[in-house]
């Protein structure tokens, strides 16, 4: 994502001024690549227009409230970290913070929004991964439902894999509405995300088989991509799609 910065297109519209992290050794190592110093976290935000959370669902609450009450624009990649927050980070960015939020590793949030405002009575999130990503070792034989509840129990019980849920519950129904179904699908091998809407509208159905990033393999290469488009978005004129 640094690296991204620091090439056409955004980098017309943005420079890197400083990382920060609570780990000096990936600290340091990436902010040699992107010739930046390492920072304490107060001071960055000091020193930036523009926030990027790309830490953990741990710490994603600590940061983000930090950079909005500093009246930041804040890009957060942990999401599942802020849904149990949701109604303060609303306060904050009402104090003149921005908090951007990127589709991540699905699509069709652009039709959920929208389908919020004429009657969304009904969104469901099924995601299939692969067992060992989910934790199961030796030979699983048949698709294992390891969850199935609201998105708020979803993001608690496997903060590491369900990033989505919490994405598509703030653009839609809210946690304690979007249903959520994790699958251990030994028929996979790809992380596939289903989503399934009704409402007034009619229906929406939309479904992503995510590859990983290379220099990441826990990221989905599309959740990466979507950060990038969000930021891109941010420093355009014309914006395309809702």
């Amino acid at each position: 994502m640094g690296l991204a910065l620091q090439r056409p297109p955004l980098a017309k519209a943005f420079r890197v001024v400083a990382v920060a992290d609570v780990d000096p050794t990936p600290a340091h190592a990436l902010a040699r690549r992107l010739r930046v110093p390492v920072l304490p976290l107060p001071m960055l935000i000091r020193r930036s227009v523009l926030v990027i959370e790309a830490a953990s669902s741990e710490a994603a609450p600590a940061i983000v409230t930090r950079a909005l009450a500093a009246r930041r624009t804040v890009l957060a990649m942990s999401v599942g970290g802020l849904l149990p927050i949701a109604a303060r980070l609303r306060a904050l960015t009402r104090r003149g913070g921005q908090l951007l939020t990127p589709s991540g590793a699905i699509a069709g949030l652009d039709g959920i929004r929208a389908a919020t405002l004429g009657g969304l009575r009904r969104v469901t999130l099924t995601t299939r991964k692969p067992p060992r990503a989910l934790g199961l070792t030796g030979r699983v034989r048949r698709p294992i439902t390891m969850f199935r509840g609201p998105a708020a129990q979803a993001v608690r019980r496997f903060p590491q894999n369900i990033n989505v849920a919490a994405t598509l519950a703030l653009a839609g129904l809210g946690a304690a509405r979007t249903m959520v179904r994790l699958v251990a699908d030994p028929g996979v091998s790809r992380n596939v995300h289903e989503i399934d809407a009704v409402g007034e509208f009619g229906r929406l159905t939309v479904r992503a088989e995510n590859r990983p990033s290379r220099r990441n393999p826990k990221t989905s290469a599309l959740a990466i991509l979507s950060a990038q488009a969000a930021l891109q978005q941010l420093a355009s004129a014309w914006r395309v799609g809702t």
